[in-house]
């Protein structure tokens, strides 16, 4: 076999001409197209596509429909106990060896946390729905714990696809209301509600059906101190997670709270078109964190950052056109300069925080994250009121520099390897 694969090599090379099979050639072009970053991308990119069609919305009502987002993401978040990182980090055969009465119990504690913070940030916002804000927070608590089992087993393709899936859906939607003159910010976000749940549902069988084929679960061979050290590396890990979310997104309560729903509307715009540059960040981070092999590889944030400006920048250029078709936000692609710079360093924390947890644990990643929300809360604070929405701009880009400065100083310690409490 070797000897015809030679030959075979000798008569490509002495025929430089001959090209690859046709099937071979649309195979290599599909898995081009469905690799995990273009599918997260495609996902990212249809959720900008609703962001964009919801800019037929008056700002006041696309700024109602921004609160119950932001709450409803802060309460997963918060309540969500970081479940899905932390099942990311765990090493291979946790799952089997807690059990699935404690993997459910875990979760269901999680999905009623969600509920309950996502019901105090919409009422802190003072905008909002407490329906849409408490039942999308529950859901997307479930789709990003159940995912990340998924994501465990390396189905990265198929869990990025549902969100490309559910991303259209929510543009179908959208566009559904738009053609019928539906331009209520309440009705928008129920339909937003839905959307995650269903993903939530989709992803829910998905991994049904993989425990299916693993057939019967062998019996749990954690004990009483095992259970414990969960308990302490998820308060360790969430820690840092919710102190890192509540610089993300707590901005934009205040900007709810103190400026109104229309300028949240035009200054969430403009947070949303950032995050695409974020695409690539996310992949590699939870590629990080899935890859069970120890040994430390080349440190992959310069590649993520050169790829996330120029994305960065066609956003910027993107809500200049937006504002120009539709003149209530006109001030959004001002927004995004601002941002700018803080969503590139957003990218490179996003690296630089995974390797920090995979190679140091979970309290690392739970200091950088407290220091960064020790500068970024008093910030907000201190700015919103009086700087509105181009004050929300610049503290969250001092934030993020804070957060990808202190990630990599972490990292840079002479430290040994902290493969995990568990």
């Amino acid at each position: 076999m070797k000897g015809v694969s030679l030959v075979n090599a000798a008569q490509s090379s002495a025929d430089p001409g001959t090209k690859p099979p046709a099937r071979h050639r649309a195979s290599d072009l599909l898995r081009l197209l469905v690799a995990p970053e273009r599918l997260y991308i495609a996902a990212l990119g249809l959720t900008g596509l609703a962001a964009v069609v919801s800019v037929a919305l008056p700002a006041a009502e696309r700024g109602e429909l921004s609160a119950n987002m932001v709450s409803a993401t802060l309460g997963a978040a918060v309540g969500g106990l970081s479940l899905d990182t932390f099942l990311l980090s765990r090493p291979g055969g946790w799952v089997f060896s807690r059990g699935r009465a404690w993997v459910l119990a875990i979760l269901g504690i999680s999905v009623l946390l969600s509920g309950v913070a996502a019901a105090l940030f919409t009422a802190a916002a003072g905008v909002g729905s407490y329906l849409v804000g408490v039942g999308s927070a529950a859901g997307l608590t479930v789709f990003n714990t159940v995912s990340s089992f998924a994501l465990r087993r390396k189905s990265f393709r198929t869990v990025y696809a549902m969100r490309a899936a559910s991303g259209a859906v929510l543009v179908g939607g959208y566009a559904a209301l738009y053609a019928a003159g539906q331009f209520d910010g309440g009705l928008w976000s129920l339909v937003w509600l839905a959307v995650q749940w269903l993903s939530a549902l989709a992803v829910c069988g998905l991994v049904l059906r993989m425990v299916s084929r693993l057939g019967s679960a062998p019996a749990s061979t954690a004990t009483g101190p095992d259970y414990r050290a969960d308990m302490l590396a998820i308060g360790n890990l969430h820690v840092g997670i919710f102190a890192q979310m509540m610089t993300l997104r707590f901005n934009q309560i205040l900007v709810a709270r103190f400026v109104g729903a229309g300028p949240l509307g035009v200054y969430a715009l403009a947070v949303a078109a950032l995050e695409f540059a974020q695409a690539g960040a996310v992949v590699r981070a939870q590629r990080i964190l899935a890859d069970r092999d120890s040994k430390e590889g080349p440190d992959p944030t310069k590649a993520v950052v050169i790829a996330a400006l120029p994305i960065a920048l066609a956003a910027v250029v993107g809500l200049a056109v937006l504002g120009f078709l539709q003149p209530e936000y006109r001030h959004a692609w001002i927004l995004g300069l601002f941002l700018l710079p803080g969503s590139l360093a957003t990218a490179a924390g996003k690296s630089w925080s995974a390797q920090l947890l995979k190679r140091r644990g979970e309290k690392a990643t739970t200091v950088v994250a407290i220091v960064t929300a020790a500068v970024a809360i008093p910030a907000y604070f201190g700015i919103i009121p009086w700087a509105g929405v181009i004050g929300a701009a610049v503290a969250s880009t001092l934030a993020y520099a804070v957060h990808a400065f202190a990630s990599r100083a972490s990292l840079r310690r002479a430290q040994p390897p902290n493969h995990g409490t568990v």
